[in-house]
């Protein structure tokens, strides 16, 4: 305890030094032209909060983004229909019943499709063995994805709420529809 103290203070005093010095201790000598290139000078003045003029709908992987959300909500939405009703992939795609879309879906997690004699099959496949799992787990894939890029990019605080709004409302709006559309 004593010796990690130690070592804390003289890595916050090596520090404070180091604020006022450059690398090794060497305080460099920049030019105009040096400070330009290393962007030591701002590039442009700092925005009002209420002032959205450079907003851009492109870049920073934004339509990407958005799109992931869209295509979370489908997963989401087409989940919570199957959940309200277990055959509604078999009445609208002609699926069968202990299929990857089927209403006994649940089965193919035991061996030979039999839970009542057979054991479960190992839990590491179960999100590639029936469309509930899947879909779960691939929803939230995408929204750590999605959230990681949107966090991630180099914009304003404030840009970075709104993309995440538009992106909320592309997996509402697509999770809605889908819900919608397959009862």
């Amino acid at each position: 305890m004593k010796n990690t103290l130690i070592l804390i203070l003289i890595s916050l005093a090596g520090l404070c030094r180091a604020q006022h010095t450059g690398c090794f201790g060497i305080t460099p000598e920049l030019s105009d032209s040096d400070r330009i290139a290393l962007r030591l000078y701002p590039s442009a003045p700092v925005l009002k909060w209420y002032d959205f003029s450079t907003y851009r709908f492109k870049g920073h992987g934004k339509q990407w983004v958005w799109g992931v959300f869209a295509v979370a909500g489908i997963l989401h939405g087409s989940r919570e229909a199957y959940h309200a009703d277990p055959t509604v992939f078999e009445r609208r795609f002609n699926a069968a019943p202990v299929s990857f879309f089927g209403s006994e879906q649940w089965k193919r997690q035991y061996c030979d499709r039999n839970p009542e004699t057979m054991p479960h099959k190992p839990n590491i496949w179960n999100p590639v063995r029936d469309y509930w799992h899947f879909s779960g787990t691939t929803k939230n894939y995408l929204f750590i994805g999605g959230a990681v890029t949107i966090g991630a990019s180099k914009q304003p605080v404030k840009y970075r709420v709104i993309d995440t709004l538009i992106s909320v409302l592309s997996f509402s709006a697509t999770a809605s529809l889908t819900y919608t559309l397959l009862r």
